[in-house]
């Protein structure tokens, strides 16, 4: 009767624990930026490592940003820059066109060179929004844009056009551990004192080949992340000839070099121990 029990109780933990492990498989990888200065580096889907990092004040606003796209659509909304018409949720006006590659910016982090832009949010209420997706493309014109193709809107959010080359992705479609960047608007409100800067890697961009026309599409909301729109437009600028204050993220040391390094100092203290043994 007791083993019995056992044999129950034991059973039941191992469910929830196989439930628990199947639960926490398919939920986002949060990337939190609702903090000052917060940073991340991850593995994009295409594109080798990027960087996102919370901004912190700096002078910049909207008439001192030169900003290519703006998006705008309450819950779940999505676009990307062009000269042709407004497709998806995409704003008209000056503040969205077409970009070259020549005119983007560039960082350097710890000796490696990134294609630098910017990101500005708007939201009321509790403030919070969630970035689900980012893909950039090469191109070797705009007019690339009459090739749109869109997977499962609202869902698995991703785009290709036909002809351009895609050169970064943050999330595959489909992906149970989609990375979702949550970003508080309250940290920098204002429209144009931005709120993210994302790093992407130039060596990779630069190989990848495609043409000179640079297409970033973004997509927020819920779905697929927690934190719907509701405010006005997102807008995406790059640091060609903008100051760029605050904006060079820290270098984390690799945890593998830290183990490494204890390591070392663990051999080299036990060979002294030996000597004075000796």
């Amino acid at each position: 009767m007791v083993r019995s029990t056992v044999l129950k109780v034991a059973t039941l933990a191992l469910s929830v624990v196989l439930f628990a492990g199947t639960q926490s498989a398919f939920a986002n990888t949060i990337i939190d930026l609702k903090t000052a200065g917060a940073q991340s580096t991850q593995a994009a889907a295409i594109g080798g490592t990027f960087i996102v990092q919370q901004i912190q004040p700096q002078s910049t606003g909207t008439g001192f940003i030169d900003s290519f796209v703006r998006i705008q659509q309450n819950g779940f909304e999505r676009g990307y820059n062009t000269d042709i018409g407004t497709p998806l949720d995409t704003k008209g006006g000056t503040f969205t066109h077409s970009l070259l590659l020549s005119d983007v910016g560039t960082t350097n982090i710890g000796g490696t060179d990134y294609y630098h832009f910017v990101l500005d949010i708007n939201q009321n209420g509790n403030n919070l929004l969630s970035l689900n997706q980012i893909q950039i493309f090469r191109a070797p014109s705009d007019m690339l844009h009459s090739g749109l193709i869109e997977a499962s809107a609202g869902s698995a959010s991703l785009i290709s056009f036909a002809g351009a080359t895609e050169v970064f992705r943050m999330n595959n479609t489909g992906n149970p551990n989609a990375y979702e960047i949550q970003l508080d608007y309250s940290l920098n409100a204002g429209s144009g004192s931005g709120d993210m800067n994302l790093f992407i890697n130039k060596a990779l961009v630069d190989a990848a080949g495609g043409g000179n026309n640079i297409i970033l599409y973004s997509q927020f909301g819920s779905p697929n992340g927690a934190f719907a729109s509701n405010d006005g437009f997102e807008e995406w600028w790059n640091l060609r000839s903008t100051p760029c204050t605050n904006c060079v993220p820290t270098v984390p040391e690799p945890s593998s070099l830290v183990l490494l390094g204890s390591g070392l100092v663990g051999l080299v203290v036990a060979a002294r121990k030996r000597a004075r043994k000796s």
